[in-house]
């Protein structure tokens, strides 16, 4: 399974466009895919794909991030209706859902913090994990890099883009040695938010993101073919299949598809929490509960009991 980030703590620059339009040209080749809106906005969910929310007493992302909720991944998973699948394929979504935004207060609490979202999904069942990340470099988007096994950057053709890209550097440095894991890799920069055909400036700015040594992969221009598209609920690869911008993504997609079949290096599996004593206060109440027939029971009876000899 291949898990890919798209981040950028810039705000507005097509980040959850490249986010479902390269899940879902996964799924139209036949992988099976599980899109993950981090994003506490929730724009992936409600905006581009037309979905609900999951509901506030329902399991949700972040329930199960905060260990509020510990049931298997299966039960957060909601699949898309209006997509383009191919054989043997499938294209599912985490969506977002209530509590996301107080969850950067929650989980800076944890003692281990960056590993959450790693244990929620690693029981997945999928070929590639796309995941849509905040536009901030907080402790959402720290727990997206550290499980992922590489990034998709999408930029605006503006030198703003540089400093913008410099900052995510030092954020991959730091997450790489919080977490102590492997280089975190570039799939590819894809430049968008443009329109066409291309100013001197903009040409000149992506010249500059190449000479840096970012991967330039193919460009996703403006077009109101995305509007609509999102307004149906349905990708642009479905939606308007022979558009500039579905080409794009399925060329992207053969990128990212291709990165798994390098078999790229396994991220490190995380390192089990610390003991947590009100998660072993509620485990214990929760068994003395269970067994008890109406007497109560003492903690201590609860305990394995040391053979006698």
């Amino acid at each position: 399974m291949q898990i890919t980030s798209v981040v950028n703590q810039k705000g507005g620059v097509g980040k959850t466009a490249l986010s479902v339009g390269t899940a879902a040209a996964l799924a139209e080749r036949g992988c099976r895919v599980l899109l993950i809106d981090l994003d506490p906005q929730g724009h992936a969910t409600t905006e581009m794909l037309g979905l609900a929310e999951a509901p506030a007493q329902a399991p949700s992302l972040a329930k199960a991030l905060t260990k509020a909720w510990k049931g298997p991944i299966e039960e957060l998973v909601v699949p898309h209706p209006r997509s383009n699948v191919g054989s043997g394929g499938a294209f599912d979504i985490i969506p977002t859902s209530p509590g996301m935004f107080d969850l950067i207060r929650r989980l800076g609490a944890f003692r281990v913090p960056g590993w959450q979202l790693a244990r929620v999904i690693q029981f997945a069942n999928y070929d590639h994990v796309v995941i849509d990340c905040p536009p901030a470099l907080d402790v959402l988007t720290n727990n997206a890099l550290a499980t992922t096994h590489g990034i998709l950057v999408p930029v605006q053709p503006d030198r703003t883009s540089i400093r913008a890209l410099r900052l995510l550097n030092d954020q991959l440095a730091y997450v790489e040695q919080a977490v102590k894991r492997t280089p975190i890799p570039y799939f590819g920069v894809v430049p968008g938010l443009y329109r066409r055909p291309m100013s001197t400036y903009a040409t000149e700015a992506l010249d500059e993101l190449a000479r840096f040594g970012y991967p330039l992969l193919p460009h996703v221009p403006l077009g109101v073919v995305m509007n609509e598209a999102a307004a149906h609920g349905t990708p642009v690869t479905t939606f308007a299949p022979e558009t500039t911008q579905a080409a794009a993504f399925r060329q992207i997609a053969e990128i990212v598809d291709g990165h798994r079949a390098q078999q790229p290096a396994p991220v490190p599996v995380p390192i089990a929490d610390e003991f947590v004593f009100e998660d072993f206060i509620s485990d214990v109440a929760r068994t003395r509960n269970a067994n008890d027939n109406g007497a109560r029971k003492g903690l201590y009876d609860l305990l394995p009991k040391r053979p006698h000899h």
